[in-house]
């Protein structure tokens, strides 16, 4: 029987989740918000990761040009 309560309860949460918002004008403003902070806030790590990648290929395209394979031209 708790699985049912569970369930129900789940169902009430997704319920008032999907709601209509009262006021679209704050929702609208808090919304920009939440994206501002976070396009500021990850900036730091996608420059750290974008520095590694970068890396990597440079070091794969410097080692697939020295492949004995491809004619020198």
């Amino acid at each position: 029987m708790n699985y049912l309560a569970s369930i129900g309860s789940y169902s009430m949460m997704v319920v008032e989740v999907f709601k209509k918002p009262t006021k679209w004008r704050i929702m609208k403003s808090l919304i920009l918000k939440e994206i501002d902070e976070l396009v500021y806030g990850s900036t730091g790590i996608i420059i750290f990761i974008s520095f590694f990648i970068g890396a990597v290929v440079a070091i794969q395209t410097a080692l697939n040009l020295t492949n004995p394979i491809i004619p020198e031209a």
